[in-house]
């Protein structure tokens, strides 16, 4: 039987679903640094990254509200999206949230994984993230909740002294006389993908234990363990889409700063990147028996293909067959921008990092695109010389987010805990 997320066992999708949430940190390290060695500009970098996340993250937080029956307009709605939201990955963002009425609150962050990582490269870059970053785009994902709402700091980076905690502290207020945030015309185009409108359903649970949505009380202690087995298959589903909306939407704003054929060369390098890193990941919370066992399993649960395609991984003989069927019209067309367009390409570079971050060895043959179908296989081949690393590995391996380690322990053992 294919492996698929519906298919594991709660214990065993906690790690998947958490690695699955990095995946947002994990494609924009692959990008944004690209957006600095193409155009020598750290501001071109920053202002990218207001598009990306203002673009898509209206958008996903629609989808999971609707997945996860998110109701209402208030704040508790609002940090509801937060706690799942890939900007705010659990542990690599330890948030702590406090409601004061309705209409305010305030979270803080004990760790920042982001910003840790940003400090050592000096000042401008922390501002940049934490106030050129966080200002439009923080109040942008509050638009999808409530339009009159704003995010606020009380204290934020650079860190005076260096050692402050926490990293910083934040409020929402929802203000009746605040002019109402509109959506950008890039989030509206985000809107318009076929990606936006891929279905996702919460499959029947296959044992007992755990929530099956998040309506009633806000819960400033959520962790994704919480959720119920058929429930954390659907959130980690949810977590792909959000991950490559926001490729979309980079890749939107690339066409226009730097023209369609780079701004598509520049996204083919992140999908190698972040294939390769996201494998290894995978490899490191679910050992395998073989290496095309490992590749099967990698293929059937990899974050970096799009959602929206059933999959069907199978090993036949001495080869893993792979194939992907678009379930949403216009998902597999060589204009839609992100991941899908390079798959309606036939472009090969994402598919085979996938497999060199499992296998040096693995070699991908064969994909090709007929109808709603994309077809390829893998193989591994040790006489063959090892895939090199792309540049835009190295890119994530800047930092804490290719080595994070999840702490699954907790509350897995309770699966009666709501």
């Amino acid at each position: 039987m294919t492996i698929s997320l519906d298919a594991l066992p709660r214990a065993a999708l906690v790690p998947v679903a958490l690695d699955t949430m990095l995946a947002g940190m994990i494609v924009t390290r692959a990008l944004l640094p690209q957006v600095v060695l193409e155009t020598g500009d750290l501001d071109a970098m920053n202002e990218v990254a207001i598009d990306e996340w203002m673009g898509a993250s209206p958008v996903y937080t629609r989808r999971m509200r609707q997945l996860m029956g998110i109701e209402g307009d208030r704040v508790d709605a609002i940090m509801k999206a937060l706690q799942l939201d890939v900007g705010f990955v659990h542990q690599y963002m330890h948030v702590g949230y406090r409601i004061l009425d309705d209409d305010h609150a305030e979270f803080w962050l004990e760790h920042c994984g982001a910003l840790l990582d940003t400090e050592p490269h000096g000042e401008e870059r922390v501002v940049g993230m934490c106030h050129t970053i966080e200002d439009p785009t923080f109040d942008a994902t509050a638009l999808a909740t409530n339009p009159r709402a704003r995010i606020r700091p009380i204290h934020r980076p650079p860190r005076r002294p260096a050692d402050r905690h926490p990293h910083c502290h934040w409020t929402i207020a929802i203000e009746d006389d605040n002019d109402p945030v509109g959506a950008v015309p890039l989030t509206d185009a985000v809107a318009a993908l076929a990606l936006a409108d891929v279905p996702n359903t919460i499959a029947t649970d296959l044992e007992p234990g755990g929530r099956r949505d998040y309506a009633g009380a806000f819960d400033p202690t959520f962790q994704l363990s919480d959720l119920s087995q058929g429930t954390l298959a659907a959130v980690s589903r949810e977590f792909q889409a959000q991950a490559h909306l926001l490729m979309c939407s980079s890749e939107l704003t690339l066409r226009d700063r730097v023209g369609a054929d780079t701004a598509h060369r520049m996204i083919g390098d992140a999908w190698a990147g972040a294939g390769w890193i996201a494998s290894e990941r995978l490899r490191r919370v679910r050992p395998a028996a073989s290496p095309l066992d490992a590749l099967a399993d990698t293929f059937a649960l990899q974050p970096m293909l799009p959602p929206g395609f059933e999959r069907d991984v199978a090993v036949h003989d001495d080869a893993l067959q792979v194939t992907l069927r678009a379930q949403v019209n216009g998902l597999l067309a060589a204009d839609h921008p992100g991941w899908c367009g390079l798959l309606a390409d036939g472009d090969p570079c994402g598919v085979a990092a996938m497999a060199h971050g499992v296998d040096r060895h693995a070699q991908v043959s064969g994909l090709e695109v007929a109808g709603d179908e994309v077809r390829f296989a893998v193989t591994v081949e040790p006489d063959r010389a090892p895939g090199a690393e792309p540049d835009a590995a190295a890119l994530v391996r800047i930092g804490m987010v290719s080595v994070w380690d999840f702490d699954t322990t907790d509350r897995i053992a309770d699966p009666t805990r709501r």
